[in-house]
């Protein structure tokens, strides 16, 4: 099989446990108050140890530890996991290492210990600034946690610091105890686009923090999530999809204000702060993922190939994969492009014109706008870019 070392590569590194599972969760987690770190070192280890020669001679960008709550792993495994990955890449320059983090994690202590294994970016799981908001996700932090962990991070020097949020959360519904304040879309003060949100409160509160990057979600009720349930029998009530668009319109023009660039439809960054790991997924760059769960994504001559983990421990440990599957180049080339259509540096014209008819439908809609030699989305496309991926694979012929 043929290789292509000059492709940025990252490698993900999946921990699945967590103290609790959230409600809107549907991500391979396990729930263990003591998580058997010392046996998952050994696994995830025993992975790479057999995976890695299928990504040889690949220059390393990036190493993720993501779940979960690879916060609660051991910091001796955490290190010994980065050590073992450094000795089988070279970096091609700078490395990015990232870990998640619960607010509660980011203890100076903690914090300082991450630091010496390596970690140099940490993404904090803020999810809201809002108390009620927080309970209604059945987040095990308190209002003010999040921006005490970003405090935290920043006093220890030298970290980068990424903020989630969860925006759209729904309210209780006659059957679901005390009702929640929800926006209304008067509240948005959108007009024209050009106004933020009278009641994103949280923004300014990331803009005060300094942290450089925000990824910023809108909730979806996924089928195998608690949520789901509570849906269905009346004890929540997402907001309708006008309102979310609404607001969804109204983050991107409140984060702008702040000096954050929209560089793909979740996220955000100060200028120079882009995720490197993440802008793997939405390039074509090669990623290996290791641990319960994890995806992986590899060129080949013939296309490129994706598999993907077991997502429970105990089936990970007697038989890792659950799914393989080969990719035709076209295949290949159509993910690339909407993936690279759900990012502010769009795509090629040129390499759009070979799917008929799609460049004239994104101008003509207003998904899009052409700006040097580029097919850009616009926030409009970035509300559609479901649309888009299916339009863009269908002017193929399907897959």
């Amino acid at each position: 099989m043929g290789i292509v070392p000059s492709l940025p590569f990252g490698v993900y590194v999946h921990f699945p446990w967590c103290r609790r599972r959230c409600p809107y969760c549907d991500f391979a987690v396990e729930v263990a108050i003591e998580p058997p770190h010392q046996a998952y070192l050994e696994a995830v280890l025993g992975e790479l140890a057999e995976q890695a020669p299928s990504f040889g001679g690949r220059q390393l960008v990036s190493i993720y530890f993501g779940g979960g709550t690879p916060s609660l792993w051991s910091v001796d495994c955490v290190a010994a996991v980065i050590r073992a990955v450094r000795e089988r890449w070279a970096a091609s320059g700078p490395l990015e290492i990232t870990m998640e983090a619960n607010p509660t994690d980011c203890q100076p202590e903690r914090v300082e210990a991450w630091r010496a294994a390596g970690v140099n970016r940490v993404s904090v799981g803020v999810q809201s600034t809002r108390a009620e908001e927080l309970a209604v996700l059945g987040r095990d932090h308190r209002m003010g946690d999040g921006v005490a962990a970003i405090a935290r991070l920043q006093a220890a020097g030298e970290l980068r610091v990424s903020a989630d949020f969860i925006v759209g959360v729904p309210r209780r519904g006659p059957r679901g105890g005390r009702a929640l304040p929800m926006l209304a879309p008067a509240e948005l003060a959108v007009g024209d686009g050009a106004a933020a949100a009278a009641d994103l409160g949280w923004v300014d509160v990331l803009a005060r923090s300094l942290a450089q990057h925000a990824s910023v979600y809108e909730l979806t009720v996924e089928d195998g999530a608690a949520f789901s349930k509570r849906v269905a029998d009346g004890r929540l009530i997402p907001p309708p999809a006008d309102d979310l668009a609404e607001l969804y319109v109204a983050v991107h023009h409140a984060l702008a204000a702040r000096g954050f660039e929209h560089y793909e439809i979740s996220s955000f960054a100060r200028p120079g702060f882009r995720a490197v790991h993440n802008s793997l997924y939405w390039s074509g760059g090669e990623f290996l993922g290791l641990g319960v769960g994890a995806a992986s994504y590899r060129r080949t001559e013939g296309g490129a190939v994706r598999w993907s983990n077991r997502r429970r421990f105990a089936l990970y440990q007697r038989e890792r994969l659950a799914e393989r599957r080969d990719i035709s180049p076209l295949e290949d080339a159509g993910d690339r492009l909407w993936l690279g259509l759900r990012t502010s540096d769009g795509v090629r014209a040129l390499d759009l014109a070979e799917r008929p008819g799609v460049t004239e439908w994104l101008l003509g809609d207003g998904l899009a706008e052409l700006v040097d030699g580029n097919v850009v989305p616009t926030v409009r496309g970035f509300l559609f870019a479901d649309a888009i991926a299916a339009r863009i694979v269908g002017a193929a012929g399907g897959r």
